[in-house]
């Protein structure tokens, strides 16, 4: 095949990233002609080769017609998850409420230790600050080396600078929201981007469902290259299930932790609870915060019990 013959080939292709996949149909957002969607199919080799397309994907697809087409290529991946079903995620944004429900410290350094392990930025949002103080929670994560606000969406006026950093870090990446039903999302959404809710009324709707009854995960454009996700069960996501981290990648997925690794007296510690441990020492005189040293030791442990059954 000539040069000629290679370009010509790949100008029949047109690029774009899959922003909603369900039941085998993928809504493929075009790079060029205005970034129109189209509902593609992807080829049956993806099949034999075991390789899904992801929302969150960039593709390569052949044009149908000006509304269909047929995914040829996947591009290549900054990083995917199981579940969600996504793909090059840049940011996810932890969303709890400082009360009301109360919130859950092992959930919350779950997945922080998720997005670690897969290369993603994390921002943690601490709603309804009306109703109680969250200094100490703030600093929980401000200290393990989280970007964190702390704020009450329901008073946006009250923080909007808290807002606009917010919505800055999110600028220009696709950003997953996640967080226990009651938490606020919703109005969260609403206060960071309140034309575009009312408008579709369709992402704060989406992202603050209770209960989900479907499995897709779908790209809410907010600009340009800002898009926002919505995934069921992101919060009550299976970290061994779904092999999301391993027990060798546990501590690079703790950073606080890690970084007092060093001064161990064993080269072979597990940080959990030996003496000499330049980890539990960082633990006793309060450098490292208690609870998120028993969210890595409680990992450690279900993960290690994991690979014992696997082997």
């Amino acid at each position: 095949m000539n040069e000629e013959t290679t370009v010509l080939q790949e100008n029949e292709f047109t690029k774009g990233r899959i922003i909603k996949s369900t039941g085998g149909l993928y809504s493929v957002e075009a790079f060029d002609n205005d970034g129109r969607i189209y509902e593609c199919r992807a080829k049956g080799a993806f099949r034999r080769e075991k390789v899904t397309p992801l929302t969150g994907d960039i593709v390569k697809f052949r044009n149908v017609d000006e509304t269909t087409g047929f995914i040829v290529e996947i591009c290549e991946r900054k990083n995917s998850l199981i579940r969600p079903a996504a793909a090059n995620i840049d940011m996810l944004v932890l969303v709890c409420a400082a009360a009301h429900p109360d919130p859950d410290l092992f959930i919350i350094d779950k997945l922080t230790a998720i997005a670690e392990f897969n290369g993603i930025d994390v921002y943690l949002v601490i709603n309804k600050c009306d109703i109680k103080n969250a200094e100490e929670l703030e600093n929980i994560y401000s200290s393990a080396g989280f970007k964190v606000a702390a704020l009450s969406a329901s008073h946006p006026e009250k923080y909007a600078s808290e807002l606009e950093c917010i919505r800055e870090a999110l600028r220009g990446k696709i950003n997953f929201f996640s967080g226990a039903s009651g938490v606020g999302k919703s109005s969260l959404l609403n206060a960071l981007y309140p034309s575009f809710s009312q408008e579709t009324g369709e992402i704060s709707r989406k992202i603050s469902r209770g209960k989900h009854t479907t499995r897709v995960t779908e790209l809410f454009k907010i600009d340009r290259d800002t898009y926002i996700g919505d995934t069921p069960g992101f919060s009550m996501v299976d970290v061994v299930g779904f092999n999301l981290l391993t027990l060798d990648g546990l501590l690079d997925s703790f950073p606080d932790i890690k970084k007092h690794a060093g001064s161990c007296r064993y080269t072979d510690c597990t940080h959990t609870c030996e003496d000499g441990c330049g980890v539990v020492e960082a633990v006793s005189d309060g450098t490292i915060q208690t609870s998120r040293h028993e969210s890595y030791t409680r990992l450690y442990r279900e993960l290690k019990e994991a690979n014992n059954k696997w082997k």
